[in-house]
């Protein structure tokens, strides 16, 4: 801890170490923040946290990315990866949501996207599907969707609605993080944050290595309740989903059109389920609900 202490003398900052005069103290410290980048530690390799890094990374932070398993291994690889840009307006996140998706279609061009994790613009719509119902054809729908499908109404325009490949786009992104930006990856437990008088100064990981750090990002999601540091603060949980990929024989005949259902079984009961529909270019489609 450093103590500063008024005497009739020159000022001087007190540690442990050694004794500076302040006006000198000053100029150290000055030279050191200018030649040295900040230290940051962000703990969670989805794309959360992947994202901070890189851009973290990019305004000259020097980036260390703390993940137990593998970047992209749980909700940020199995996404839909869905892209809306005025689906939030009128509330709080409207500004954040339209920035996001500007920002993507920048990222895009810079990384090649549609190559690189399947970026593209997609029509989307909103259908009603009941199984009690006969299948019939209709023009305003793809030619792929021939069940019982009604309702039909687009929700999004190319110009508003895009998809990525959640798992491709972490993944190259993290990549190009570590090429162009030398953000470093450590595959390890995190065990707790190290925090001294309100301020954070390093990392545990599992086996007790500690990496100090001048800020950390927690980006760890429904993890979150393992950290006593932020289960004191508020609670953050996981929501079951369930994801089913198909393979359909022509993947060609797949149109870029994502879809969200509003689909009632046969049964009747327990209401509508709300299951969504993502094309991806590979020709494979993958159902969320």
């Amino acid at each position: 801890m450093n103590v500063l202490v008024r005497f009739p003398l020159p000022p001087v900052i007190i540690n442990r170490r050694n004794r500076i005069p302040v006006s000198r103290a000053k100029r150290i410290e000055s030279s050191s923040l200018m030649d040295q980048p900040k230290k940051v530690i962000v703990c969670g390799g989805g794309v959360i946290g992947v994202c901070t890094a890189y851009f973290l990374a990019e305004k000259g932070a020097a980036v260390t990315l703390i993940e137990m398993s593998d970047v992209a291994c749980a909700a940020s690889g199995k996404a839909g990866g869905f892209l809306a840009y005025d689906w939030c307006d009128g509330g709080p996140l409207e500004e954040l949501a339209r920035v996001s998706f500007n920002l993507h279609r920048s990222l895009s061009e810079e990384l090649d996207g549609p190559r690189s994790y399947g970026y593209r613009a997609l029509t989307t719509l909103s259908l009603t599907v009941r199984e009690s119902e006969r299948s019939s054809a209709s023009r305003s729908l793809p030619s792929w969707i021939d069940g019982p499908a009604r309702s039909p109404k687009t929700i999004g325009t190319p110009e508003t609605t895009a998809q990525v490949h959640p798992q491709l786009f972490t993944r190259t992104l993290i990549d190009r993080a570590v090429e162009k930006y030398g953000v470093k990856v450590e595959i390890a437990k995190l065990e707790r944050v190290e925090v001294e008088e309100g301020r954070v100064g390093s990392v545990v990981l599992e086996g007790g290595r500690a990496l100090e750090a001048d800020a950390v990002v927690l980006a760890v999601g429904p993890w979150s309740s393992k950290l006593g540091l932020l289960s004191s603060l508020f609670r953050v949980y996981g929501l079951k989903a369930h994801s089913i990929v198909l393979e359909p024989r022509d993947g060609s005949s797949i149109t870029p059109h994502a879809l969200f259902l509003s689909y009632y079984s046969s049964g009747g009961r327990g209401g509508a389920l709300d299951p969504e529909v993502y094309p991806r270019p590979t020709g494979k489609c993958e159902i969320l609900f």
